[in-house]
């Protein structure tokens, strides 16, 4: 009973409409999931490198939390550009603040900024660095969606979905989520073939987990097409990370963005294609923009994007399908999502 009433006054304190049967402390979710802040290391990182470095001035790092005071900090030439990095190494916060020495680069991360450099043999060649923190919005963040649009989610009501007696899902705070951790996938009441999908997500910050473990879901199209969702921020951007297609095919590019930002996906989706005699004569063709940035460019899809390989071989589906929603244990948000046909 007590549980009953904590999930009454979770629902008033964050604005939900949940299903009945959700029996946990919603209201702690969210504040230990989408708090107002998650430090000040967490994060994008830019800067320059002094004018002893003469091949590119350029710097960045990306600093990910682990949890329990650690963080790992990823040094590399620029932020959203597939690239080996300078240094990765793992550093505890001692006196308010990240230091770390890494073959030949070094660093202090603080609250008010990345300072380091590298040291060569020369130390008249040994360039320095300063570096500050960076929210880098998508800039389709907020698009407005065109009058012919099919309207999935604005904020305000969940009939664009099939629910099911057990889905799980819910508004909270103007945005849709799985509020039970052991929420069944939703998908769509209409069903579509060829489509440009608009889809802004927000993965929660889970910084004790690991994997597939933290803020895990996915978009599918035509009900087999999977674009991963995941925290992947600071990851190299494998084929099981944010904007991969599921085990089949890996982003150019990691543009996941830190856990609790707004991210993007744009996507233009062309179904297989089937003969008069219902032989496959194409496969689907996916284009994803992710945060701005493309990440999949008219890429054909050769195999189902799924965790099994007897079902990655499955015939592809010839009629219009639903997009789906997964979840997977983890709190992620969805807001601002819509599609055109074509």
């Amino acid at each position: 009973m007590l549980k009953r009433f904590g999930m009454l006054v979770a629902a008033t304190l964050v604005g939900a409409v949940v299903p009945a049967f959700a029996e946990f402390d919603l209201a702690a979710v969210m504040a230990t999931q989408y708090p107002e802040s998650t430090g000040p290391f967490m994060g994008n990182w830019e800067g320059k490198w002094s004018e002893q470095e003469e091949k590119d001035p350029f710097v960045g790092a990306q600093i990910i939390a682990l949890g329990k005071d650690t963080y790992q900090i990823h040094l590399i030439p620029a932020l959203d550009h597939r690239g080996e990095p300078y240094a990765v190494v793992d550093v505890k916060v001692k006196d308010n603040q990240l230091t770390f020495k890494s073959g030949k680069y070094y660093g202090t991360v603080t609250p008010d900024g990345f300072t380091g450099g590298k040291v060569e043999g020369d130390p008249a060649k040994s360039a320095t660095f300063t570096m500050k923190r960076v929210v880098k919005q998508s800039p389709t963040l907020g698009l407005k969606a065109p009058e012919n649009a099919v309207i999935l989610f604005d904020g305000t009501s969940m009939d664009a979905w099939d629910k099911g007696e057990k889905a799980g899902w819910g508004i909270v705070d103007g945005h849709l989520m799985p509020v039970d951790p052991d929420a069944d996938e939703i998908v769509s009441v209409g069903k579509f073939k060829d489509v440009t999908l608009h889809v802004e997500f927000r993965t929660p910050f889970l910084p004790n987990e690991r994997g597939q473990k933290r803020g895990n879901s996915g978009v599918f199209l035509q009900d087999e097409f999977e674009v991963q969702v995941l925290d992947s921020f600071g990851l190299p951007g494998y084929f099981r990370e944010c904007g991969a297609f599921y085990k089949v095919s890996a982003p150019k590019v990691n543009m996941c963005r830190p856990p609790n930002e707004w991210q993007t996906y744009d996507i233009d989706y062309r179904a297989p294609r089937f003969d008069a005699q219902g032989k496959q004569i194409a496969l689907a063709r996916i284009t994803v923009n992710h945060n701005g940035k493309l990440i999949h460019t008219d890429e054909e899809i050769p195999m189902l994007p799924t965790n099994s390989y007897k079902d990655r071989i499955k015939p592809h589906p010839k009629e219009p399908g639903r997009i789906r929603l997964q979840a997977h244990h983890n709190h992620v948000q969805y807001r601002n999502m819509w599609l055109v046909e074509h």
